[in-house]
């Protein structure tokens, strides 16, 4: 249970940087590793700590207000890895008003010295799942 709780604040980390836009704290939760890969929602895998760190600096120079929150998370953990999977909810206001959109997250972190980092991010799209009418009945 330690692991997971560790491994699930490893997780927290991660969002509250990504939230912040604070490129020192995405750093941080980072495995320096060259197979540390990092798969956005529409991009192709990113692999290696620099890919995707500048992948992160652009993305927080360009998102202007955006927030994300996780719900559904689920984690297990072994003894120096751990799989967290969380629904992300990502707000975004444009000149529209807020936009909302959902993201199915995989995050894998692997024990290096006694901390929990980072090494793989994968981010899908969620369909649109409001209930759709039935033409059928009409």
């Amino acid at each position: 249970m330690i692991n997971e709780d560790n491994a699930e604040s490893a997780n927290a980390s991660f969002y509250e940087a990504f939230n912040k836009r604070d490129i020192e704290a995405m750093k941080n939760v980072w495995g320096k590793g060259a197979n540390a890969t990092c798969v956005h929602p529409g991009w192709p895998p990113l692999k290696g700590f620099e890919p995707i760190l500048n992948s992160w600096e652009g993305i927080f120079k360009n998102s202007g207000n955006m927030e994300v929150q996780i719900s559904d998370v689920q984690t297990v953990a072994s003894n120096d890895l751990a799989w967290v999977s969380c629904i992300e909810k990502l707000y975004t206001i444009a000149e529209s008003g807020v936009l909302a959109s959902h993201v199915f997250s995989t995050n894998l972190f692997h024990l290096e010295n006694d901390v929990w980092k980072m090494i793989m991010h994968h981010a899908s799209p969620v369909p649109d799942v409001r209930e759709k009418e039935d033409v059928s009945m009409n």
